[in-house]
């Protein structure tokens, strides 16, 4: 049965590869305009308002358990602050090798002439949107396994690798596009100025996809922050994140101190995805020597 999901999604993931993305990030798109009646907009914004409460209450619920449940206690032992400085070194290493791979990939797929090639070079990251993180995680655990490999040893190489590789379709998602416009609008004129490479990267992708390289990191560095599937395998009593502390919390019994840690996961990513996307756009734009 999961080779039969792997399969059928992998066949539907590679004819949408096949497709142009379309470019949404280099330019504000038209707004649309709705004729809907009254009813219509009422009905529309009471779906929306149900949607944020069903959304916001159990955030909210996580941030309040969180702050009563104990937080000083929490913060005080010596796991925690080892858990945590785990999780942001695993996630920084995981964010900027998708970052590195989805340029790579997304750079090849904008310059590839035909649709062979693009499909090819999009193959490699939207193929893990077949593969669910159990199956992938097992995967690692078993090649561990069969090598003779120590575990402790490979362990955080794995979780790095594994929550990369389950990040980069999205990543795609967000560097392709932009990509692909700068290669259409702008391709003669890098040509005639003789630019590629680094040179190419640096003064004309890199101001251009500011904003959206800091989406992906932070979007990257909240996966691995709160993946629990590939840790779970891999986590020992000296290697472990702050999701595995959680879930170790909750099995035995002590709720509160879980609640604390999801409330930090939860500000954590927050913080993530508001500053990130700011500071790499800032520095992107900063003037250079």
């Amino acid at each position: 049965m999961a080779l039969t999901q792997m399969a059928i999604c992998a066949a539907v993931i590679v004819l949408a590869s096949a497709f142009t993305a379309v470019p949404t990030a280099l330019g504000r798109s038209a707004q649309p305009t709705w004729s809907d009646n009254r009813t219509a907009r009422a009905l529309q914004w009471l779906v929306l308002a149900l949607s944020v409460l069903g959304f916001a209450l159990p955030l909210l619920s996580v941030l309040v358990d969180g702050v009563v449940g104990g937080f000083g206690r929490v913060i005080a032992q010596p796991s925690f602050w080892q858990a945590t400085a785990t999780s942001i070194g695993i996630g920084a290493a995981s964010a900027v090798q998708t970052l590195l791979l989805a340029l790579v990939l997304a750079l090849g797929r904008a310059a590839a002439a035909n649709s062979v090639a693009r499909t090819l070079l999009g193959v490699p990251a939207y193929a893990y949107l077949a593969v669910p993180s159990v199956v992938l995680s097992l995967g690692f655990f078993l090649l561990v396994r069969n090598l003779g490999l120590p575990l402790g040893a490979v362990s955080p190489i794995v979780v790095i690798c594994a929550n990369s590789l389950l990040a980069l379709p999205f990543a795609m998602a967000t560097l392709a596009p932009p990509l692909d416009a700068i290669a259409r609008t702008k391709g003669k004129l890098l040509l005639s100025l003789n630019m590629s490479g680094w040179a190419q990267f640096a003064r004309i992708e890199y101001p251009l996809l500011g904003r959206d390289i800091g989406l992906m990191l932070a979007l990257s560095f909240c996966f691995s922050l709160g993946d629990l599937g590939v840790i779970a395998l891999f986590g020992t009593q000296d290697f472990q994140t702050l999701p595995l502390l959680m879930y170790r919390a909750l099995g035995s019994y002590r709720n509160n101190d879980a609640a604390v840690i999801a409330a930090i996961l939860l500000i954590g990513t927050i913080v993530a995805f508001v500053g990130l996307p700011r500071l790499i756009e800032r520095l992107a734009h900063a003037p250079r020597q």
